[in-house]
C-alpha cells in the first residue's frame, strides 16, 4: 500500500509552533503529516512510517467512517473533499451504481458536502444534466460525512468541448433555481450515455440567498455576496455567445482551457 493525500496543505498548530500538515490515506488509515519550515518541503513518503524531518500522526475515525475507508481507495483530493473508489466486489445492489464517494476530512469539509447532497439530491429529482447521487448519504454520529454518486469519464484538457452541450447543463441545473458558483470545464464530466453532467456543487445554493463567506469564489471573494449576482455572472460567461470561440459545422466550441465561470 502507498500512501496516498486526502487534503491540501495547511497550516497546523498554534501560532509559537506553526507547523504545516497534510492528511494521508496509509493502508486504509488516517494520518496526519506535519512538518516545520517551508511549506514547500513535503516530506519524502517513500517510508512512511518513518518519514525524516516530519511528524505522523494517526487520526480517529467513527466506526461509519473506518468501515468505508476499509472497502475503498482514494481516487484524488480537492480543496473540500477527497474522492474514493469503492473497491470491486465491496458494494452490492443498489449501491454497485454508485462506487465513488465523496467524503470529507473536517468540520468544514462536512458542512460543504451535506449542503452539496441536498443541491444533487433535488436536482437529480429534476433529471437535469448533474451526476447522480445515491439516496442515502453517508452518516455517523456527527451527521453527514459523504455520499454515494456514479462513476463518470474524465474529460481531457486537450478536448474541445460543444458549446451548446455546455450551456444545456447549465441551464437545467439554472432552471431549478440552483446556481453552481464555481462552473468550468474542470467540474464537468461524460456520464456512460455520452452526456455532459455537472459536478462538484460544494459552493452552490439557491438564487435569492445569501452567499456564505467560505463559498465565495476565489477570484472575487469581495465581490459577489448572493446567489443572484453569481446567477447573472455565469449565465453572461456561459451562455452568451463569445466572439473568440470557434465553430465547426455550425457548433461553437469551447476551447479546451475556457472556463465558463471564471
Amino acid at each position: 500500500f502507498e500512501a496516498a493525500q486526502t487534503t491540501d496543505i495547511y497550516k497546523f498548530g498554534d501560532m509559537y509552533a506553526a507547523m504545516y500538515a497534510a492528511n494521508m490515506d496509509f493502508r486504509r488509515r488516517e494520518y496526519r503529516v506535519s512538518w516545520k519550515g517551508n511549506w514547500r518541503n513535503f516530506p519524502d513518503l517513500a517510508s512512511f512510517q518513518q518519514i525524516s524531518g516530519a511528524t505522523v500522526t494517526s487520526i480517529p475515525h467513527s466506526p461509519e467512517v473506518d468501515k468505508l475507508w476499509a472497502k475503498s481507495r482514494v481516487l484524488c483530493y480537492g480543496v473540500d473533499s477527497h474522492i474514493r473508489l469503492l473497491d470491486q466486489g465491496s458494494a452490492s445492489g443498489e449501491e454497485e451504481q454508485f462506487p465513488v464517494c465523496k467524503v470529507a476530512a473536517n468540520d468544514r469539509q462536512r458542512r460543504f458536502i451535506a449542503d452539496e447532497f441536498e443541491m444533487l439530491r433535488d436536482l437529480c429529482s429534476s433529471a437535469t444534466s448533474v451526476v447522480r447521487v445515491h439516496p442515502e448519504p453517508l452518516v455517523d454520529e456527527k451527521g453527514i460525512f459523504g455520499f454515494r454518486m456514479e462513476k463518470l469519464l474524465a474529460i481531457g484538457p486537450d478536448t474541445a468541448i460543444d458549446r451548446s452541450d455546455l450551456v444545456r447543463c447549465l441551464e437545467h441545473i439554472h432552471e431549478t433555481g440552483i446556481v453552481h458558483n464555481d462552473f468550468h470545464r474542470m467540474n464537468v464530466m461524460m456520464n456512460d450515455q455520452g452526456q455532459l453532467v455537472a459536478i462538484d456543487f460544494g459552493r452552490s445554493g439557491r438564487v435569492g440567498s445569501e452567499i456564505p463567506v467560505e463559498k465565495r469564489s476565489i477570484p472575487s471573494p469581495g465581490l459577489e455576496t448572493n446567489y443572484a449576482q453569481a446567477f447573472a455572472r455565469q449565465h453572461s460567461n456561459t451562455c452568451q455567445p463569445k466572439k473568440s470561440h470557434q465553430t465547426t459545422k455550425g457548433r461553437e466550441l469551447m476551447s479546451p482551457l475556457a472556463r465558463g465561470d471564471r
